[in-house]
């Protein structure tokens, strides 16, 4: 029996006809496991290089559903994937490209729970997230089962990729502590080209490796730009007080670090929906304040008047209150939360943020309105 069938030797020429691949190489990548965590923005790359490329196996865990916000960036989806679950569209889409590899969708969280067996049954694990608490969830269980990883991460137009293995410095030697206040892409955006650039990135890293090539990012930090097109490398080194790589606490030890950081809001209480935001606009007791920029706002609004979010707090100390309640809103409610925290430090309480932001108001609206 041959190693591949007529259509894989067809398929996989241009790979086998590399000196550094060959034959070897891709019979390498055809009997790897790699085990993709996160279906977005860098999830779709990703996943689509592996799978053209012949990884015999991926495992593809998600439990989100596709918004219409992701088809800036998410390449893998069509404007009929909105609303249906990321990882079984991903597997569907992954199989008409290449029908001779085996997909496993995962349509709920990567954690404690199942996240030990996902990653001992993995040769590769790619971190195709978009938070701290998971990226350590990744990190402490591939150094508990000695397996490699490849993390990227993206932010407006910069983005950052390294491949961590047993021997290597870890995440947390990167980084001991989650930074706070990370915007996300909803809050900050992101060029939709850049989770595209740094998950090719990483699937570059990821086929190389699988097939016994050199891999500098090994032990290594990239740092891109894209709007200069500025690449720095950065050579890491291990934390000799880090608690995770010298195992001086297990995974379960350090659960806590895996709660993500933006669940928990304080402002919770403070949060109106969509419908009860339409009530308050047109009622001349409640005061609706746009804390965007003067862009966002010349670009789309929804009523009220516009003071930025640096500016309110002294704006509203200022001028006398017209009504007897403030409605914030922004994009997708992190700054109007952030308004109404500051307004209330300043001693006006009476005031609330639009849960969701202008995202949520459209969506809500384009339901009710069919």
């Amino acid at each position: 029996m041959t190693q591949f069938s007529a259509d894989e030797w067809l398929r996989y020429t241009r790979h086998i006809q590399l000196p550094q691949i060959g034959p070897q190489g891709q019979k390498r990548l055809k009997d790897a496991h790699v085990l993709i965590v996160g279906a977005g923005g860098l999830g779709c790359p990703v996943a689509l290089y592996l799978a053209a490329a012949g990884v015999g196996q991926l495992t593809i865990v998600d439990a989100d559903r596709v918004d219409v916000t992701n088809l800036q960036r998410q390449v893998l989806y069509t404007t009929d994937s909105v609303g249906k679950l990321k990882a079984e569209e991903a597997k569907a889409h992954l199989l008409a490209l290449n029908p001779s590899i085996q997909i496993t969708a995962i349509t709920e969280p990567f954690a404690l729970t199942n996240g030990p067996a996902l990653v001992a049954d993995a040769n590769l694990v790619m971190d195709c997230t978009d938070n701290f608490a998971t990226r350590y969830l990744i990190n402490d269980l591939c150094i508990e089962h000695k397996t490699p990883w490849i993390f990227a991460s993206i932010h407006q137009f910069s983005g950052q990729c390294a491949l961590f293995t047993p021997e290597t410095a870890c995440f947390r030697c990167l980084f001991p502590e989650a930074p706070q206040d990370i915007p996300d892409c909803n809050a900050a955006g992101v060029l939709g080209v850049l989770p595209g650039l740094l998950g090719t990135f990483q699937a570059n890293e990821a086929l190389k490796y699988l097939s016994g090539m050199a891999t500098p990012l090994k032990n290594t930090l990239l740092l891109v730009e894209a709007t200069d097109l500025t690449f720095r490398k950065i050579k890491l080194n291990r934390n000799e007080h880090c608690v995770s790589c010298h195992q001086l606490k297990s995974p379960q030890e350090l659960q806590n670090d895996y709660q993500l950081l933006c669940s928990s809001n304080d402002l919770a209480d403070y949060e109106v929906s969509s419908q009860q935001f339409d009530q308050w606009k047109t009622d001349k007791h409640y005061r609706v304040i746009d804390v965007r920029s003067l862009a966002e706002r010349q670009a789309f609004h929804i009523g009220g008047e516009h003071i930025p979010l640096d500016d309110i707090q002294q704006a509203l100390q200022q001028k006398p209150q017209a009504a007897n309640t403030i409605v914030c809103y922004c994009q997708s409610g992190k700054r109007s939360a952030k308004a109404v925290a500051a307004l209330k430090e300043a001693g006006i309480d009476d005031c609330y943020s639009l849960a969701g932001g202008i995202q949520q108001w459209l969506k809500e609206h384009q339901i009710h309105t069919g």
